[in-house]
């Protein structure tokens, strides 16, 4: 059958997050450059990627762990958490590709966001987006009080459309959070791969795109296949 919804994850999913950290670095290069000049922006780059890891890491430790690493920054970590939730999401830019594919498949079945991260910056990310009109339901761990891939988030958003997990196709980046937190609850899957390969530990996704974000028309061929 076909998805009776389709559930996404918001961060290196439907938004290039990737590349709103790398342009809210650039922005923190030039705004504090005494502080990356012993070893270079692009090496600097590499270390802070590192550290952030797609964003998959505890906020709080990836803050110490830059302000250890760059002891000029003159930033505390609290006030390097402030700076990067407030600023990163204004780095975020519009694909037209993915706001049409939103809109379209709402036109088929309901479409709902199911992200980790707080109300503030995930919500400023979607507007900054262009997405907050194409997606007015959004379950955010923040605001629900459950992170993925904690069933609880899944079953809030099942519950608002009223459809049984079997008839629902979850999208996310994250192996653990986004495939397998929805797998247990017997979601139909499918992984946003940015070209990684998938850990040969878990169960694999239903589906496979390398990206949403300026390759709209792969995820177009999943929905053609779930039948």
């Amino acid at each position: 059958m076909r998805p009776r919804a389709v559930f996404f994850d918001l961060d290196d999913t439907l938004i290039d997050r990737a590349g709103a950290f790398d342009r809210y670095v650039e922005d923190l290069f030039l705004r504090h450059p005494q502080a990356f000049s012993m070893v270079g922006r692009a090496r600097a780059l590499e270390v802070l990627r590192g550290l952030d890891g797609r964003g998959s890491g505890d906020r709080d430790a990836f803050c110490r762990d830059v302000v250890a690493a760059f002891p000029a920054l003159p930033l505390s970590a609290e006030a390097l958490w402030a700076d990067m939730s407030s600023r990163l999401p204004t780095f975020t830019r519009p694909d037209e590709g993915t706001g049409a594919m939103v809109a379209a498949l709402r036109r088929r079945a309901p479409v709902v966001v199911v992200s980790n991260g707080s109300g503030r910056v995930q919500r400023a990310k979607l507007a900054h987006a262009g997405l907050t009109a194409h997606l007015p339901e959004v379950f955010l761990s923040g605001e629900v009080g459950a992170p993925k891939p904690d069933p609880r988030i899944f079953q809030a958003a099942l519950a608002s459309v009223d459809r049984a997990p079997q008839e629902v196709l979850h999208v996310g980046d994250d192996p653990e959070r986004d495939i397998q937190g929805a797998a247990r609850l017997g979601l139909a899957t499918c992984w946003v791969s940015h070209g990684r390969a998938w850990p040969p530990a878990l169960a694999p996704p239903t589906y496979t795109v390398e990206r949403i974000v300026g390759r709209s028309q792969d995820f177009a061929r999943v929905l053609s296949q779930w039948t």
